[in-house]
C-alpha cells in the first residue's frame, strides 16, 4: 500500500520536471525570436537609412545629419527656423521732426527648401539653411505720392477716378475692351454702395481697383485717424460688393499733404496722384483732352481721367497715338511692379 502511494508523488515530479524544461526551451525560442527579429528590425532601419537618409559627411550650419530621414531632419530645420527669424520693421513717420525711419527687413527660413536641399545634398555637402528675406508691408516708399513711376519702359496706365458718370462708364468699358486696355479705377464708396453692378463688372472684366474714400470729402483738413478710418470703410465696402481693392489710394479733390500720405501709408496703401491731367471734368472739346495727354506722354505716366461723355470721346484717339509712339498700357499696380 505505501509503495502504491508513493508511485503518484514521483510521477507528479517527473511531470513537474518535463513541463519545467519545455517551458524553458520554449522561453529560449521566444528569446532568440525577439532577438533576431530585433537585429532584423535593427538592419531594415540601416538599409532604409542608407537608400533614404542624408548622405555621409553632410551638413547643416556645420551640424552632422548624415543617415537621418526626412522627418528626422524637418524637427532640425523647424528648431533651427525658429532662432533665425526675425520680424521685419516698419517704416515710420515723426510727425514732431517731420523725419522718415526707413523699415528694417527681416529674416525667415523656407524650411521644406531646406530639407530638400539636405536631402539632395552630395556625400560631404555643406548645406546652409535656406534663409530669405522678408520685407515689411509698410515701407518708406509709401509715405511719398506717387506722380509718375520710375521706369525705361514704354508703358503708361489709366486712372479713372469714379464718383459719378456711371451712364458713361459702359462707352468706357466698351473702347477698354476693344483696345485691349485694363485701367485702374478708383471708386468713391457712396457711389460703390448705389452701384453694386459696376463693382462686379469692373472686377469681372479684369481691371485693377483703387480705393477713393468712403466719401468724396476735403481729406487735406481731416486728422489722419479719419482719413485712415475712410480708407478702411471704402476697402471693406468694395470687398463686400465683390472687388478685391489693391492697395491704392486716389485722395478725393486730388488733395494730398504729408497727414494724407502717411494715413494711407500706415495702411499699407500707396497715394497714387498722376502725371497727366486730363481735365475732362469739365472739357467740352475731345480733341483737348487728346492733346493734352499726347504732349506729355513719357514712360510710367498716370493719365488721370474720369467717366464722361468727351472722355469717351477721345480715349480710342489717345489709345491710338500711344500705341503709335511705342506705348502699352498696364494697371497701375503692374506699373508699380516695374520700378
Amino acid at each position: 500500500m505505501r509503495k502504491d502511494r508513493l508511485m503518484p508523488k514521483r510521477e507528479a515530479r517527473l511531470t513537474a520536471i518535463v513541463i519545467s524544461r519545455e517551458g524553458i526551451l520554449l522561453a529560449a525560442f521566444a528569446l532568440l525570436v525577439m532577438v533576431f527579429t530585433a537585429v532584423f528590425v535593427s538592419s531594415l532601419d540601416e538599409v532604409r537609412r542608407v537608400f533614404h537618409g542624408v548622405r555621409p559627411g553632410v551638413t547643416l550650419e556645420g551640424r552632422q545629419v548624415a543617415g537621418l530621414l526626412s522627418q528626422e531632419v524637418r524637427r532640425i530645420v523647424e528648431a533651427m527656423a525658429e532662432r533665425e527669424r526675425v520680424s521685419p520693421k516698419d517704416a515710420m513717420f515723426f510727425k514732431e521732426t517731420g523725419e522718415i525711419i526707413a523699415e528694417e527687413p527681416g529674416i525667415d527660413v523656407d524650411v521644406d527648401l531646406t530639407i530638400a536641399r539636405v536631402m539632395q545634398a552630395k556625400p560631404g555637402e555643406a548645406v546652409e539653411l535656406a534663409r530669405v528675406t522678408v520685407m515689411p508691408t509698410i515701407t518708406r516708399r509709401l509715405f511719398n505720392p506717387v506722380y509718375r513711376v520710375e521706369t525705361d519702359q514704354k508703358v503708361m496706365a489709366l486712372a479713372v477716378n469714379v464718383a459719378w458718370g456711371e451712364e458713361h462708364l459702359p462707352a468706357m468699358l466698351e473702347t477698354l475692351r476693344a483696345h485691349n486696355v485694363k485701367a485702374t479705377f478708383f471708386l468713391d464708396g457712396e457711389w460703390a454702395e448705389k452701384r453694386p453692378e459696376f463693382v462686379k463688372l469692373l472686377a469681372d472684366e479684369g481691371h485693377d481697383i483703387g480705393n477713393h474714400g468712403a466719401k468724396h470729402v476735403h481729406v487735406a483738413r481731416m486728422p489722419e485717424a479719419e482719413i485712415r478710418d475712410l480708407i478702411m470703410r471704402n476697402e471693406d465696402l468694395l470687398g463686400r460688393l465683390g472687388a478685391k481693392p489693391s492697395k491704392l489710394f486716389a485722395p478725393p479733390y486730388g488733395e494730398c499733404n504729408q497727414t494724407v500720405t502717411s494715413a494711407a501709408a500706415s495702411l499699407g496703401y500707396t497715394t497714387v496722384m498722376w502725371t497727366v491731367d486730363t481735365i475732362d471734368w469739365k472739357a467740352s472739346d475731345p480733341q483737348k483732352v487728346i492733346d493734352r495727354v499726347v504732349r506729355k506722354m513719357t514712360p510710367g505716366a498716370i493719365i488721370l481721367m474720369h467717366p464722361a461723355e468727351v472722355t469717351n470721346k477721345a480715349l480710342p484717339a489717345i489709345v491710338e497715338a500711344a500705341r503709335k509712339n511705342g506705348y502699352q498700357f498696364a494697371t497701375i499696380s503692374e506699373l508699380l511692379g516695374m520700378q
